[in-house]
């Protein structure tokens, strides 16, 4: 009788993008960039932040950040944050040390412009269930498909959180290279300041002419905005390690 020992094959492991979602939103904003992402030979992990076990009320920034480092790991290759994400994975990457870090549309962290007096948001902003008005008026430039799919997802959100954002969160500047997408037509956090923040992080920047707050995840030119910042983190990483 012979006997053969099948010895396991390595499958190489792909490395990992995590995309961190904004306020009132969950990891299905990452719908048309997971499978770009996944083309170019990554993971993609595009969690749903949850909210602190006493609920939405007594949910804090720090509790969203703690997930993200959990989830992460100790040093993905891509960690992208969009709106309210934008500024936790700053944060998280104090700790986590990525490889490269993607802004969209980003928030900013204390001291990239001067504050602004504001209201005080609620302490549960009530965003589920909204009439669709809302969601048309939110995403002017996708279609209506998309529209549709987005409408019955959008969820209630910390009022805490965004309070906290708004006095302004301190965050050292990122080690690793960095890109701001800035949409144009961002009526949520004005070019200028997403812009501000591209010069403080030393960041890269790619510019959308026309886009709205949301666009680059969710418009009809999103997966065009996928494609070109997984070639921007192909580009930097290499030029990085010769």
């Amino acid at each position: 009788m012979i006997l053969f020992v099948l010895t396991p094959i390595a499958v190489p492991q792909k490395p990992v993008a995590v995309m961190i979602h904004g306020a009132g939103g969950g990891g299905w904003e990452y719908m048309f960039w997971k499978p770009v992402f996944e083309k170019a030979g990554y993971r993609v992990v595009a969690p749903d932040l949850m909210p602190n076990p006493e609920g939405l009320k007594q949910t804090r920034f720090d509790d969203y950040v703690r997930q993200i480092v959990k989830i992460a790991g100790p040093s993905p290759e891509i960690l992208v944050g969009a709106s309210m994400g934008g500024v936790m994975v700053l944060k998280a990457a104090e700790t986590i040390k990525p490889r490269t870090l993607i802004l969209v549309c980003s928030g900013l962290p204390a001291g990239v412009v001067k504050p602004k007096p504001f209201e005080p948001y609620p302490d549960v902003i009530k965003w589920a269930g909204g009439p669709f008005s809302d969601t048309l008026a939110a995403m002017p430039d996708s279609d209506d498909a998309t529209r549709k799919f987005a409408h019955p997802r959008w969820r209630d959100e910390s009022g805490a959180v965004l309070n906290e954002l708004k006095r302004g969160v301190p965050v050292q500047k990122p080690a690793c290279p960095s890109l701001v997408v800035i949409p144009e037509a961002d009526d949520t956090v004005p070019p200028e300041n997403q812009q501000a923040l591209a010069q403080w992080a030393g960041a890269d920047t790619f510019r959308y002419k026309g886009m709205s707050h949301v666009g680059p995840l969710l418009s009809t030119r999103a997966g065009e905005v996928a494609t070109a910042v997984t070639h921007w983190v192909k580009a930097r990483l290499k030029t990085a390690s010769e």
